[in-house]
């Protein structure tokens, strides 16, 4: 799979499929600028492994990590940067929707 940039608020991370060694099946580093998925991912699972490492950089960059605001809130928080998301990134619907099937 291509190298993919993903949008969130002020920031722009690159998504990269890499071997992981079967240990993980992604992780961010907001310090790298970065999104990584094991590259053997496919279906479901790599689109709720993409969407799970969107919400690690989503508390990161709406600094709710280690942050004590209600579940509410949080929720809240995480709906208006998803939204933004989206906005921000059209293509990744339709890259969601290819890779359910």
């Amino acid at each position: 799979m291509k190298p993919m940039k993903i949008k969130i608020a002020a920031f722009d991370f690159d998504v990269d499929f890499v071997p992981l060694n079967d240990e993980i099946f992604g992780d961010f580093s907001y310090i790298n600028g970065r999104i990584r998925i094991e590259k053997n991912l496919k279906g479901p699972l790599l689109v709720d492994t993409l969407k799970h490492e969107i919400n690690h950089a989503i508390f990161a960059v709406y600094q709710l990590k280690g942050n004590k605001d209600s579940e509410e809130r949080i929720c809240s928080v995480m709906a208006s940067a998803e939204t933004a998301l989206w906005r921000d990134n059209k293509w990744l619907l339709g890259w969601i929707k290819k890779n359910l099937n």
